[in-house]
């Protein structure tokens, strides 16, 4: 499609002072030429969005398809969940950068990645071969600048488990490659050590830290939810804080204390993988849903998953309804529910209202595509 009408639909966009109001939006060649109360246009094809909401194209900002784990078709985890951009975080490695890069090009969702920070090889191999030292950050920057447009940054999941004790080293070396670039690192904060106080230290505006609400035993917060120092000093300077669900990293009495002395995240994720999506994670409108039922609004969830994360990885024809921008959208309702949703610690949580895709706007090359979302809902 080269010319699309949405017509009818109730916008999301906060930034965009888009306070769920109903507007038509007129796309052409892939951009959004025009955003009115009602627009009439007998050359488009029109894309009827009554009773639904309209947001720009939703972005999940850390997912893996490419861990030790089989591979799933990516769009099972992209358009067909209502996500139009993913981010495989960590787990793309600089030595297959091209085989990566031929996948993005091949889905229909938008696809892209931050590079390994463990070693060059990434997790798709024994991760016993991970040594900073052998780390060669010419073939980090040779591989920002042959694929610009697909990979955003470098992730380095931070656990006992993964670094042992190299973490704070591969975050400095992260740190040290990114900045030649000004491209943003994200941190994985989980099994002490390292503590996650000592790394946030190493990172600056526009980084990231995921997993903010683990329930592991060295949290980013006291007892009663309140934030560490170094956690306070970090956001203040421009540090930002994603949800990151995953399997074992988001306890809901943590959030919820957290969440009370007002420290709600900036960004909000799955980790999806093939481990998780039929639960704790399910999709990012479920994980949506979840900080929904902890208080924060519709709006705001809407902007951590659109214009908030667009900006963070510099992605900046994405995540918002604007005239110039790129034709992304996702449709969705907000279904009356009665569901307990756990967390990835056995907790349950209470949800009334839960966010369902319905289908999805992607947009490049001139052309937009629509895609029905199948995928992910039993819960809801």
């Amino acid at each position: 499609m080269k010319r699309v009408l949405i017509k009818n639909g109730i916008l999301v966009d906060k930034h965009n002072d888009l306070h769920q109001v109903k507007k038509d939006i007129l796309c052409e060649d892939g951009l959004i030429t025009d955003i009115q109360d009602v627009i009439n246009d007998e050359n488009a094809q029109v894309i009827d969005a009554e009773g639904l909401y309209v947001s720009a194209g939703m972005i999940d900002i850390h997912m893996h398809n490419r861990l030790r784990e089989a591979v799933m078709d990516v769009d099972k985890l992209g358009v067909y969940r209502g996500v139009t951009a993913m981010i495989e975080c960590g787990s793309a490695a600089v030595d297959e950068a091209y085989k990566f890069a031929a996948e993005a090009k091949a889905a229909k969702t938008k696809y892209y990645a931050l590079l390994s920070g463990h070693s060059e090889h990434g997790f798709s191999k024994d991760m016993a071969d991970m040594d900073v030292e052998k780390i060669n950050p010419t073939h980090y920057l040779e591989c920002f600048d042959r694929y610009p447009d697909i990979f955003l940054g470098i992730k380095v999941a931070c656990s006992n488990t993964i670094t042992n004790d190299q973490g704070y080293a591969l975050v400095k070396k992260a740190k040290s490659i990114a900045k030649e670039r000004c491209l943003p690192v994200t941190v994985h904060v989980g099994t002490f050590p390292p503590d996650p106080c000592g790394l946030v230290e190493f990172l600056e505006a526009g980084d990231v830290i995921t997993h903010t609400y683990h329930g592991k035993e060295v949290s980013l917060f006291q007892k009663d939810g309140t934030p560490k120092r170094s956690f306070v000093r970090a956001r203040n300077r421009g540090v930002l804080f994603d949800v990151g669900h995953g399997s074992a990293s988001f306890c809901y009495p943590v959030a919820a204390r957290a969440f009370h002395k007002g420290f709600t995240p900036d960004l909000i994720s799955t980790d999806i993988r093939l481990s998780n999506i039929n639960g704790p994670a399910y999709s990012l409108a479920i994980v949506m849903s979840k900080c929904m039922a902890m208080g924060m609004s519709l709006m705001d969830v809407v902007d951590c998953v659109t214009y908030r994360a667009a900006k963070t990885y510099h992605l900046d024809m994405l995540g918002e309804i604007k005239i110039g921008k790129s034709a992304d959208f996702t449709f969705f309702d907000i279904k009356e529910v009665n569901l307990e949703l756990e967390d990835c610690y056995y907790n349950l949580q209470k949800v009334s209202q839960c966010i369902v895709p319905e289908k999805v706007v992607v947009s490049g090359g001139g052309e937009s595509e629509l895609y029905q979302c199948t995928e992910g809902y039993s819960k809801a």
